[in-house]
């Protein structure tokens, strides 16, 4: 059992000695000293020859896994850059600068602040391809580690992510593209918290941070708690535990009421008023907007996932001059998707989490990953293109797309080739009332657990379930274009019935 999930190794922080690492990570879900350690050292003999750059956020442990991770580097050879706490995307931008060749991110992204764990990215950027965390686990315990000559420790600081930003925000606010009336920000408690919306408010516009450094990170506030496509009356946001929609105040349709990002600043909700309460609009929205001002023509390159709306890649197929990726769960595979597209104009990737990919640009130097921050200014400027019918725009969905997490899940009982994937794809045909050779599968890249079915008919018909690489869930997504919302629930009622006896039951034994 390998210990890479969707992104990264995530698991519970723990500082204190084991006696076997391996065996504690898959017994008892412990992200030890040791085995961060031993994951960056790894990586080290996995990456290119050059500089890397160690980065963490804001949880009880990472501090000294991070202490632990730069020993364990101490002796590679390589230039060691460490920025201290940081997002993912500001790590990314120091090693783009500084022509590293190796990216530390010690953070379990939007998991609760007692995990945590490592992204490891490598040049430009880029996070690892399957073969390279096969590599990395390969050798994890088992190669020994020959030591070369130690090298000085070099810190460097976010300064120059941060006044890139106050320059696009400077920007965008000569241009009239922020909003007049103020609006919050969410950092979810990490280091975006700590400087971006006193950022936009030194530049004249009223902007207030909601997150609490006092308390955990992502604990009742950022993108973790929300999905694309709610819509939380007033009241309920007033009674919310969530931190920003319980600060929110009733306000016209069309309102942009505040952003929400994750601990490691990757993802980014946009809030906006539907005038009786507000909308959570993420990745699809995003592309939504993309797709109706591509409309006037020019060539593109998209990548979105297997839980995107299908409306959405349905629009994006219409226009002719684009090129349309469908990839599996995960901002790594939006990434690698595009990068053969990089350079070019018009480059996006996102996925309805919030994780959208887009260019960076540092001088001559290109590079393509998600930053919550930068999506935000996406966000803005994709809303003045469209006017005041941005949001109608943005969530007008002519399709299902329905969610639900079997939680907790002993994953390891999922298997989509074995009995249980018969047993659910049984179920989907005899809901649809269709034959059995009437429901195909597709396969993805990436997606080892993934079962998805596509049917067409009358309406089109899409259900995927798949373990989730980051917490003890096996997800259900079931979308359609044309179908009706009896039908689905209908169906996804019939997949949990076979999964949820056996997945939860078990799992709890």
């Amino acid at each position: 059992m390998g210990v890479f999930g969707t992104d990264g190794v995530r698991g519970i922080g723990h500082v204190g000695d084991v006696v076997d690492p391996l065996r504690s990570f898959h017994s008892e879900r412990l992200f030890s000293k040791a085995l961060c350690g031993e994951i960056v050292s790894s990586a080290s003999k996995v990456a290119d020859e050059g500089g890397v750059v160690v980065g963490w956020d804001r949880r009880p442990c990472n501090l000294e896994l991070s202490k632990f991770a730069i020993d364990s580097l101490a002796k590679t050879g390589r230039r060691i850059m460490v920025l201290g706490e940081t997002t993912t995307p500001a790590l990314q931008f120091a090693m783009l600068m500084n022509s590293a060749k190796l990216g530390v991110m010690i953070t379990a992204s939007h998991n609760p602040s007692e995990d945590t764990g490592v992204k490891i990215l490598f040049e430009n950027g880029r996070k690892p391809t399957l073969g390279e965390e096969a590599a990395i686990e390969k050798s994890l315990f088992h190669e020994r580690n020959v030591d070369g000559p130690e090298y000085e420790i070099e810190h460097i600081s976010n300064d120059i992510y941060i006044q890139k930003i106050r320059e696009a925000i400077a920007d965008i606010g000569r241009r009239g593209l922020i909003p007049r009336d103020g609006f919050l920000i969410d950092g979810s408690g990490g280091w975006i918290s700590t400087w971006l919306a006193e950022m936009i408010s030194e530049e004249g516009f009223s902007c207030t941070e909601v997150s609490d450094r006092d308390t955990a990170i992502n604990w009742n506030c950022g993108a973790g708690s929300l999905s694309e496509g709610d819509v939380i009356g007033w009241d309920e946001c007033k009674e919310s535990q969530h931190l920003l929609l319980r600060e929110l105040k009733p306000a016209p349709r069309g309102s942009v009421l505040g952003f929400c990002f994750d601990g490691d600043g990757d993802r980014c909700f946009l809030v906006s008023s539907t005038g009786t309460g507000a909308c959570i609009i993420g990745g699809d929205g995003l592309l939504r907007l993309f797709s109706f001002e591509r409309m006037d023509g020019g060539d593109f390159s998209v990548a979105l996932t297997i839980e995107s709306a299908l409306d959405v890649s349905e629009g994006l197929r219409k226009l002719s001059a684009g090129r349309v990726t469908e990839t599996g769960v995960g901002d790594r595979w939006l990434q690698h998707a595009l990068l053969s597209d990089n350079g070019a104009d018009n480059i996006v990737g996102a996925e309805p989490s919030g994780h959208v990919i887009l260019q960076q640009r540092i001088g001559s130097k290109i590079g393509l990953w998600g930053d919550g921050v930068k999506t935000m200014l996406e966000f803005l400027r994709l809303i003045d293109s469209h006017g005041r019918d941005w949001l109608e725009e943005a969530s007008s969905s002519t399709s299902l797309n329905e969610s639900y997490s079997i939680y907790p899940s002993n994953k390891a009982l999922w298997n989509p080739d074995g009995k249980l994937g018969k047993l659910v794809t049984d179920a989907i045909v005899k809901s649809l009332d269709t034959s059995e050779s009437g429901v195909k599968r597709v396969d993805v890249e990436g997606e080892d657990s993934l079962l998805l079915l596509r049917h067409s008919g009358e309406a089109e018909w899409s259900f995927a379930i798949r373990n989730s690489g980051t917490e003890s869930k096996t997800r259900v997504t079931v979308r359609s274009s044309g179908g009706d919302q009896e039908m689905s629930g209908r169906v996804m009622s019939a997949i949990i019935n076979v999964l949820e006896p056996i997945l939860q039951t078990e799992s709890m034994s």
